[in-house]
């Protein structure tokens, strides 16, 4: 057996373990490998690669109400579920299932709050796991072309020559002797034959 199918059948025997005790259907692949990741079992990079391989996309991983999402309501529902039953042990969620008194003190509150906010966390962490292994999957999807990509010398020229004629031709007093009409001819005359 070789290894991707080695390590792709033990993620999936430990996903099956958790997936026992969820409510919701995820798969036992899947599960194991959030249980993997989570837990700091394995070589993570090689856990993220295996779920790419097997289809898992980062997006798969942003809330359904996000129009970016790959996720339905109950696929992103069994993701929670599966990353809750994973990083919460009973003590943690027996303690979630209690309200807070309201007496408590800003220590508590802080703690309840970091407890609530770890499944948050750890989902986030998965989610930039696959986009780091799916960048490196397929490069040719994160290829800029956009608002990132830095703009060229002539470019920046460009926007600057356009700045510096808004202002001859604005509202702001330049000294009697300053020569608008020459200045804005030679700046245009700049732009069009460098720019």
């Amino acid at each position: 057996m070789n290894t991707v199918s080695k390590m792709t059948e033990t993620l999936s025997n430990s996903g099956a373990k958790v997936l026992s005790t969820m409510t919701f259907d995820l798969g036992c692949f899947e599960v194991g490998a959030i249980k993997s990741v989570i837990k700091g079992e394995d070589v993570l990079t090689s856990t993220y690669a295996l779920m790419v391989g097997q289809g898992i996309l980062p997006s798969d991983y942003l809330t359904f109400k996000n129009k970016e999402s790959t996720a339905s309501q109950e696929q992103f529902a069994a993701r929670l579920e599966a990353i809750g039953v994973v990083c919460y042990s009973a003590k943690d969620r027996a303690e979630l299932a209690t309200k807070l008194p309201k007496d408590a003190t800003p220590e508590d509150k802080n703690a309840r709050k970091d407890l609530q906010d770890r499944r948050s966390a750890k989902l986030r962490t998965i989610r930039r796991g696959l986009t780091t292994a799916h960048k490196l999957a397929h490069p040719e999807e994160y290829v800029s072309g956009g608002a990132n990509e830095p703009k060229t010398a002539i470019e920046d020229l460009a926007a600057l020559m356009e700045k510096a004629t808004k202002l001859l031709q604005g509202d702001k007093p330049f000294p009697d002797t300053f020569a608008h009409d020459d200045a804005i001819a030679v700046l245009k005359g700049f732009v069009k034959t460098f720019c």
